[in-house]
């Protein structure tokens, strides 16, 4: 059983490393069999070979994470953190846009993608990562001007 501290610093850490675009450092916070679906309801990824494509994938839209304010469950187990996401419109956002989630931007290298989603983790006795649900839908998604969302960043 892990503390509060320890699970909410998991998710903290997540998105720190997640900011960092380093695959292998994102990968080391998860067990070797982990289950992650990104969204909830998408076929799940299992263990380090599939997530660490949807990681590269996230790098390479140079994603960036605004936590939150992580909770932690009182079984020493689960936590849930909230979590703005921002990342390029390219190379991923025509599929969102395929899947009618959103409308294609007058100017797609210069847009962001922004979703807001909330991230339930499962941690093990190691303190690893072994279950991962990333809740968002339709009306989650948004876009937003690439000089507004730098602006944002260099805020926090």
């Amino acid at each position: 059983m892990l503390t509060d501290a320890k699970l909410t610093g998991l998710l903290a850490e997540h998105c720190r490393r997640m900011n960092t675009g380093d695959v292998d450092y994102m990968l080391e916070l998860y067990s070797r069999d982990v289950r992650f679906e990104d969204p909830v309801g998408a076929r799940p990824m299992i263990g380090h070979d599939e997530l660490r494509g949807h990681f590269t994938r996230a790098a390479e839209s140079e994603t960036y994470d605004i936590p939150g304010v992580p909770v932690a469950a009182g079984d020493g187990r689960h936590a849930m953190l909230p979590v703005t996401v921002q990342m390029n419109y390219l190379p991923l956002g025509p599929a969102l846009v395929a899947h009618g989630f959103l409308d294609a931007p007058r100017n797609p290298r210069r847009t962001l993608l922004t979703l807001n989603v909330v991230g339930l983790i499962r941690a093990n006795d190691e303190g690893l990562i072994e279950a991962c649900w990333i809740y968002w839908g339709r009306t989650d998604v948004g876009l937003l001007d690439a000089t507004a969302g730098m602006a944002l960043r260099a805020a926090r």
